[in-house]
């Protein structure tokens, strides 16, 4: 496994991870083993750099360090960063299109919440508005009702009035005939005292009826007091009934202004919601769009490296039957150069032991011996 390096200064050591090489941090203050690799840092896949540094060094130890390996390490690297780039701008697209879609549905939730709270308050006033017309329906009612009682009063109280009225006449006039036939009963005593004294007579009953009328007269007089005074009152209740139902025709009148300004107010609003709303759904388009464009870009390069990733598998892959082939030549090389050097040893000995009769059959049965 490959261990940290120590750079040109020497209190900065490097992570071993070869396609890392990031500054290590340095021990903790009660000192320790040094690290070796970033202890902190994650590559796709969880991985780290120590279990890429091993990787890395298995993948070496298998395949070697020859110069034929270097392209597949070099394209493996090249992989690894490739990978490592789009990772990064991959989740930043992934959390700009989930913030995109939480401020487009914090937006839609809201202007829901100002619509139905604007809803409630027209509901409300609209409420109020038609309680306040049956308040004032109830109070024209009343009004009118009692201004009708108190019209009622006043013309039975001026009949009454009139029908004392002529009573008192018709005793003032059945007095005026008594004192009238006094008179003519004085002037004529002379003639009939007992006429006279019958006429004394009726003209006591007169004065005294005359006398009772008065008092009747008086009593109604009274009475047509008290009934004007009643009279008055009821007027000053009708006048203050009339004046309840001018005030409550007029809050009714404020109350419908204040309802139609509301409900303009309202429909403002929500013609202003549904502009903002609009305008929501249009930046959430607008969003999506951009994103889904970012994602088709981000896709064609993932698509590019995908493409490159094939290209440099298949190229590994050519050059690994290559390594085979020349392996395979190499192992063949061997064996042919084996065969041979037994082959000149079997030559040398023959040379060497054989007499000049049996050296050149024995030469050439080893020679055209093939096996």
């Amino acid at each position: 496994m490959a261990e940290g390096v120590v750079g040109e200064n020497a209190a900065v050591s490097l992570c071993g991870f070869r396609q890392c090489r990031a500054a290590l941090p340095a021990p903790g203050p009660r000192g320790g083993r040094p690290f070796e690799f970033c202890p902190e840092r994650r590559w796709p896949g969880d991985r780290t750099c120590k279990q890429l540094a091993a990787a890395d060094v298995a993948l070496r130890e298998a395949l070697g360090d020859s110069g034929s390996h270097v392209g597949l390490t070099d394209a493996a690297a090249e992989f690894v960063r490739a990978a490592t780039e789009v990772s990064g701008p991959l989740q930043t697209l992934r959390n700009a299109l989930d913030s995109v879609a939480a401020r487009a549905q914090d937006e839609v939730t809201a202007a829901i919440a100002r619509a139905e709270g604007a809803k409630a308050r027209a509901a409300e006033a609209d409420g109020l508005r038609q309680a306040a017309e049956v308040r004032a329906a109830q109070a024209e009612a009343t009004a009118e009702t009692r201004a009708a009682e108190a019209d009622e009063a006043a013309e039975a109280a001026m009949a009454q009035a009139r029908e004392h009225e002529e009573r008192a006449k018709a005793a003032e006039k059945t007095a005026t005939d008594a004192v009238a036939a006094r008179k003519a009963a004085e002037l004529g005593q002379a003639r009939a005292e007992a006429a006279a004294a019958a006429a004394g007579e009726r003209a006591d009953r007169a004065a005294a009826d005359t006398r009772a009328e008065r008092e009747k007269a008086d009593a109604l007089s009274v009475e047509l007091a008290q009934r004007a005074e009643q009279l008055a009152v009821r007027t000053t209740e009708r006048d203050a009934a009339r004046e309840a139902l001018d005030h409550a025709r007029t809050s009714l009148d404020d109350t419908a202004r204040r309802l139609e300004q509301a409900t303009s107010d309202h429909h403002a609003r929500v013609r202003d919601l549904e502009t903002r709303l609009d305008s929501a759904v249009q930046d959430h388009r607008d969003e999506t769009a951009r994103a889904a464009e970012d994602l088709a870009t981000a896709r064609r390069h993932a698509a590019d490296l995908t493409a490159q990733l094939t290209e440099t598998r298949d190229r590994a892959a050519g050059l690994a039957a290559r390594v085979t082939e020349a392996a395979h030549r190499e192992r063949t090389d061997g064996d042919q150069h084996a065969h041979l050097r037994t082959k000149l040893t079997n030559v040398q000995r023959i040379v060497l032991d054989e007499s000049e009769e049996q050296l050149r059959p024995k030469l050439l049965e080893e020679l055209l011996n093939l096996g």
